[in-house]
């Protein structure tokens, strides 16, 4: 069974907000610094705290390239 992997949300921004979450992929700095050493399923756990933090900031789609 072939796994893919999760790749960076990354946007090529990285400029952080007054809440200090990048504007382009909405991580925090520590998801952002972290993302290499994360496990899949941490991955996915920071995928969802994006969605989330979109949704709470009202944004439909993501500020950047993606």
């Amino acid at each position: 069974m072939i796994k893919k992997k999760i790749k960076s949300p990354c946007q090529n921004i990285c400029v952080y907000d007054s809440d200090n979450i990048c504007i382009g992929c909405y991580r925090s700095l520590d998801e952002v610094v972290n993302w290499d050493r994360y496990t899949e399923e941490m991955k996915m756990q920071v995928l969802e705290n994006i969605a989330q933090r979109r949704k709470e900031k009202g944004v439909d789609d993501y500020y950047g390239f993606g």
